[in-house]
C-alpha cells in the first residue's frame, strides 16, 4: 500500500494528528486537510486515493464535497466518519457510495480495515 495515498479531510487539528498515528501501519502517504476547500485547492482532480472525511466541516460540508466528487466523475472511495450520528445523511452517504460511515468514537480495526477495503478497490 506504499504507493496509496488517504487524503484525511478533518476540521479538528487533534483528530488529524491522532488519525494519521492510526493510518501509520498501513505504510500509505496521508495527506491531511481542515477543510473540504482546502483539499480541492490542493489535489489535482482525479487523483487516486481513498478519502477519510468528516460528515461537519466548516464551509463545504463532507456530504456536500462527496457530492462534488460525484458530479465531476471523480470516483475517490469515501469514509465517512461523525459525532453527530444522523440517519439521513448516513442514508445518503451510502447511497451515494460510501464506503463507510463510521460513528466517533470508532473502533480503529474498523477504520483501517474500512481503508484496507477502499484502497483495494482503486482500479490497477
Amino acid at each position: 500500500m506504499s504507493s496509496s495515498t488517504i487524503y484525511l479531510i478533518e476540521n479538528d487539528a487533534a483528530v488529524r494528528v491522532a488519525l494519521r498515528r492510526l493510518l501509520m501501519p498501513l505504510r500509505a502517504q496521508v495527506r491531511a486537510f481542515a477543510s473540504a476547500e482546502q483539499f480541492l485547492r490542493e489535489v489535482p482532480r482525479g487523483a487516486e486515493g481513498c478519502l477519510i472525511l468528516d460528515v461537519s466541516l466548516p464551509g463545504m460540508s463532507g456530504l456536500q464535497l462527496q457530492e462534488r466528487l460525484n458530479e465531476s466523475e471523480w470516483r475517490l472511495p469515501v469514509i465517512f466518519t461523525t459525532a453527530h450520528d444522523d440517519e439521513q445523511s448516513r442514508d445518503a452517504a451510502m447511497r451515494k457510495g460510501a464506503v463507510a460511515y463510521l460513528c466517533k468514537p470508532f473502533d480503529c480495526d474498523v477504520l483501517l480495515a474500512a481503508v484496507r477495503h477502499a484502497l483495494s478497490s482503486i482500479p490497477a
